[in-house]
């Protein structure tokens, strides 16, 4: 990456912070000078609309870890405001790719060999984009056809630059702000999952994880890693085809039973996470695809997560203790959870437990967590003086809450509990 390259992302990051600063500091001076109070969040709703608005520009401009940091906080719902959220979610499936003149040098330069050397064909046009990388259709000689997966020239040193200016950026602010958002703790968990996403071997390690995790399950597909063509930038792996998981209509017109597909999904996912305790973290339609046979294809594994021993029990006795509303062993589960109070006071948990079921269809929790029912948990924390709310329960989550918007896109629920046979379906 050229020098004027990283001065051009240094400057972009520095206006973005500086402006986003100003926006929400101008108005707040002059309320004070006024003696007039505060904005509330009713107020401050066009404010967050109009920020999140110039994040996504720089976001889809600059590409790279600003894409990363939006897709960030579109999941952090305990931290930002619902106009974040919402609006960020955009860098999900909004991400332009680059042109393949650009795409090939990588591919050559990392396996030492001309595209055709290793590939009979190779599609110039991706079929999919994210982030850090875009993944394209191509065959080996040997006739096997083969999705790969490319990163894009330069991101390592992309990443590094602009993370170097977020970090110096959310400094200056937590010293001029003095109750500020906690912006360098999600950019640490930022920083981290961006060094491994950036290993294309690891990801390829975690694929061979959860295929041999469902080796014994026939409904089951983790595309095949073809590791003697793949590098930590070049990731090439068997090409699945399949109808995306939310297609409902075209899902019915090939003879399914959408309760099946949905009950097949949550064994999938239940499985890994409070079975195994090792999951694939991203499951958006994109990503989980069903095949002609009812299989369940699942997809990209840049973002897996290793919970801590006994993660799986803590997350079953939550989901008791909230059926039953055992507030003894709600409080317990919580805090084996890793959820802690700047007071100590653990009647927040129960107060967070109820708003949370406040928000299910039939103001009781019956195994599934909805999208309403975890944003109404992150309001909640936002409102209470909870400290620390753990990374692998925001991602556990966010996961769930992903299901269960699949699962009613289909037009059944995500029942955990059900899914486990521990509760009728």
């Amino acid at each position: 990456m050229t020098l004027f390259t990283r001065l051009y992302r240094t400057i972009v990051i520095t206006r973005l912070a500086v402006t986003l600063w100003l926006l929400y500091q101008i108005p707040g001076y002059w309320r004070r000078l006024r003696g007039m109070p505060k904005r509330t969040d009713e107020e401050l709703r066009q404010t967050h609309d109009k920020a999140a608005d110039l994040i996504l520009a720089a976001a889809f401009r600059m590409r790279g870890v600003i894409i990363k940091m939006c897709q960030a906080i579109a999941t952090r719902s305990d931290v930002f405001p619902p106009e974040f959220v919402n609006r960020l979610k955009e860098c999900h499936d909004r991400v332009p790719h680059k042109s393949f003149d650009v795409i090939r040098p990588v591919v050559e330069s990392e396996l030492g060999k001309p595209l055709d050397a290793v590939f009979s064909e190779f599609s110039e046009t991706p079929i999919a984009a994210a982030s850090l990388a875009q993944v394209h259709a191509a065959r080996l000689h040997d006739g096997r056809e083969v999705a790969v997966k490319i990163q894009y020239p330069d991101i390592e040193e992309i990443v590094k630059t602009d993370l170097r200016n977020m970090e110096r950026a959310c400094r200056i602010y937590e010293y001029f702000e003095p109750q500020p958002l906690a912006l360098l703790p999600l950019l640490k968990e930022l920083t981290l999952h961006l060094g491994l996403e950036l290993d294309f071997r690891r990801e390829g390690e975690s694929a061979d994880r959860i295929r041999e995790l469902f080796a014994d399950d026939e409904h089951v597909i983790v595309p095949e890693i073809y590791h003697e063509f793949s590098t930590g930038r070049v990731l090439v792996m068997q090409k699945v085809g399949g109808t995306k998981i939310d297609e409902a209509e075209a899902l019915e017109a090939m003879g399914f039973d959408l309760y099946e597909i949905v009950q097949d999904l949550m064994h999938i996912y239940v499985r890994m996470i409070l079975a195994a305790g090792f999951f694939q973290a991203d499951p958006h339609p994109g990503n989980l695809f069903v095949t002609e046979k009812r299989e369940i294809v699942v997809l990209d594994f840049g973002l897996s997560k290793q919970l801590p021993e006994g993660y799986g029990l803590g997350l079953f006795e939550l989901m008791f203790s909230l059926m039953t509303f055992n507030e003894a062993a709600m409080i317990r589960a919580f805090q084996e959870l890793g959820f802690e109070t700047k007071t100590g006071d653990t009647d927040t948990f129960v107060t967070l437990a109820r708003r949370m079921i406040s928000r299910s269809d039939t103001g009781a929790f019956e195994g599934e967590f909805t999208e309403e029912m975890t944003n109404e948990l992150f309001n909640a924390i936002r409102e209470n003086p909870v400290v620390t709310v753990p990374t692998d329960f925001v991602l556990v989550g966010r996961v769930f809450a992903f299901l269960s918007g699949i699962a009613h896109t289909l037009g059944h629920r995500a029942n955990i509990l059900a899914a486990m046979g521990a509760a009728p379906p």
